[in-house]
């Protein structure tokens, strides 16, 4: 009988939401402004509430902030960087409780905690040499209309005509449009921080690699209808021509 279902890994990208401060006005004010940005880009998104960067955590309003970010269309999955307190709220509330490696607060209270110096196996066996892995190309020759979304799971999209307004492109690499990009571009889909998107004509509704997004009223004037290359760089979208 085969298996009902699959239970496997998986590479999504989700948003994180890293608050500075326990204010929840200001908090309200700046998202609100951020979701103006691209609302359709944000509705329904999936969200992990971070308290990594706040002086004090224990000030956060758990369940202020989750009506908050619900209101702008948002909907929370998981917190972290949390306290102890702040994980049995979690439980209470059904959202998973996150781990990040190397910076997260429960990560370097546990760090406090261990003694024993663990040296390196010098028997182990040396790893393999990493191999990088080159999917397909997935190449469109028709014009992408509005309405239409096209997403690639694996490997780059060669899209040979244009992408028209409401349209939305998507891939786990590189994006490829050789033509005017008039709608949503997302590269980089599962998190590739190196994937790129190239146009030759740049009209984009908004442009995104890694879940790092820039819309249409922040690209450089000079480089709109030109045909560029558009990247992240210090976990910034650079646009530069081609």
């Amino acid at each position: 009988m085969q298996d009902p279902f699959d239970l496997k890994g998986s590479a999504f990208t989700i948003p994180m939401l890293s608050l500075r401060e326990s204010n929840m006005e200001i908090i309200s004010a700046r998202l609100a402004k951020k979701v103006g940005q691209a609302p359709s880009f944000f509705r329904n998104a999936p969200v992990v509430l971070d308290f990594g960067q706040l002086p004090d955590p224990d000030q956060v309003d758990i369940n202020k902030l989750l009506d908050l970010v619900r209101e702008r269309g948002f909907i929370p999955v998981g917190i972290t960087n949390c306290t102890e307190d702040q994980q049995r709220q979690a439980k209470t509330m059904e959202l998973a409780v996150l781990t990040t490696r190397g910076n997260g607060r429960l990560q370097e209270e546990k760090a406090e905690e261990k003694q024993e110096e663990i040296l390196p196996d010098e028997n182990a066996n040396k790893p393999e040499p990493a191999m990088r892995t080159v999917s397909a190309a997935t190449v469109i020759t028709e014009p992408i209309r509005s309405g239409q979304r096209i997403f690639v799971e694996q490997g780059d999209l060669i899209v040979l005509t244009s992408v028209g307004s409401g349209a939305e492109v998507t891939a786990a690499g590189n994006i490829h449009v050789y033509g005017a990009l008039r709608g949503r571009a997302f590269a980089g889909n599962t998190g590739d921080t190196q994937a790129r998107i190239f146009c030759q004509q740049l009209e984009a509704e908004l442009v995104a690699v890694a879940g790092i997004y820039l819309v249409n009223e922040n690209f450089p004037d000079s480089l709109r209808a030109q045909p560029v290359h558009i990247r992240l760089q210090t976990e910034r979208i650079r646009i530069t021509p081609l």
